[in-house]
């Protein structure tokens, strides 16, 4: 559904909009730009990431409030400030699905233990930690509220991970353990495919069978989200980060001209990334977005030198921040739609 943030905290009419914008040739793409508007922020509200959306024109994310890392949803344009669940002293929005459920990660700095849980119209819903794990963290969550994190245990001093992919109909939790294959989970696609970093490469796990995304003609490519079993992420390519694409699991990874990364795709294929920029101080630059593999323009908002679109809503808007500081402490909220 998304990606979502990068790692933030120590410790990716709507299909017939989206088909519309996969439509346009790639020289409107560079001509016609996604432009901004700046969300307003709640009262005591600071910098943060919008990092889900319900692809109708709600977002949702994770922004200070007062000294707080607070969930935020945006509603008819109006913050909703959501709160942390009861108990603990922080909580992390990752994702959102299009029936409003939000997915994230609480935190409780005392005991050092973090816990996934679900939003709804009704509140939180914090998940139990696995039997043998001492964290879970909350990933993505698909159209039908399938729900995928990462369990973490500390023994003896070594680290152990696993996924936990919990179903909606609500039968078990099911784990995959960390291997080669499976050691750290990306997303989570609607038929409840798990995207997995694979060492050099990536790998799709469903119903405890694996494959993996080949990232020839490169040597090493990682997807970073999924949806319909488009995946996109980065691959090095001649020394550098490229932002690249595989229309299916099967298919041949393909570059997107003018990005560095891509971190997520909407249901129609609209994916958005970061340019490359290697002479700077970081490796990756502003936002960019393509319509299959035509590049887009995302234009900068008034005022701010750098901004960030991690979110690719199926409503063909992106969603992300903006900020003249450092990204990885966020900024003002801002979503990009399409407008000639």
């Amino acid at each position: 559904m998304k990606l979502k943030s990068w790692v933030r905290f120590a410790a990716p009419v709507v299909a017939a909009l989206s088909v519309a914008v996969l439509a346009q040739p790639a020289q409107a793409a560079i001509r016609i730009g996604w432009r901004p508007t700046v969300l307003p922020l709640p009262s005591g509200g600071s910098s943060g990431f919008l990092t889900g959306s319900n692809g109708k024109g709600e977002y949702t994310g994770t922004f200070t409030i007062s000294g707080v890392q607070t969930v935020v949803s945006w509603r008819n344009g109006q913050p909703v400030v959501r709160g942390v669940p009861s108990g603990y002293e922080a909580a992390l929005a990752e994702d959102e699905n299009p029936a409003g459920v939000v997915v994230g990660t609480a935190h409780d700095y005392d005991t050092m233990i973090s816990r996934a849980y679900t939003l709804d119209a009704t509140g939180f819903h914090v998940k139990d930690v696995p039997a043998g794990y001492e964290s879970v963290y909350g990933v993505a969550i698909n159209t039908r509220g399938d729900v995928l994190g990462r369990a973490r245990r500390f023994s003896g001093g070594t680290e152990s991970d696993a996924a936990v992919l919990w179903r909606v109909e609500g039968s078990a939790p099911v784990l995959i353990p960390s291997t080669q294959d499976t050691y750290y989970a990306r997303d989570l696609d609607e038929d409840g495919a798990i995207l997995f970093d694979s060492g050099n490469s990536s790998a799709l796990w469903k119903d405890g069978v694996v494959r993996h995304l080949s990232p020839s003609p490169a040597s090493q490519a990682w997807g970073y989200a999924i949806r319909n079993g488009v995946v996109v992420g980065t691959r090095i390519w001649g020394g550098v980060e490229q932002a690249v694409r595989w229309a299916s699991p099967d298919a041949a990874a393909v570059g997107l001209a003018g990005g560095g990364r891509a971190l997520s795709v909407n249901l129609g294929g609209l994916t958005t990334g970061l340019v490359p920029n290697p002479s700077g101080p970081v490796i990756v630059g502003n936002a960019i977005v393509w319509r299959a593999t035509a590049p887009g323009e995302v234009r900068a908002p008034s005022g701010y030198s750098t901004f960030e679109a991690s979110v690719a809503a199926d409503d063909g808007s992106l969603a992300g921040f903006a900020t003249n500081g450092s990204r990885d402490s966020g900024g003002v909220p801002v979503v990009w739609r399409l407008t000639p």
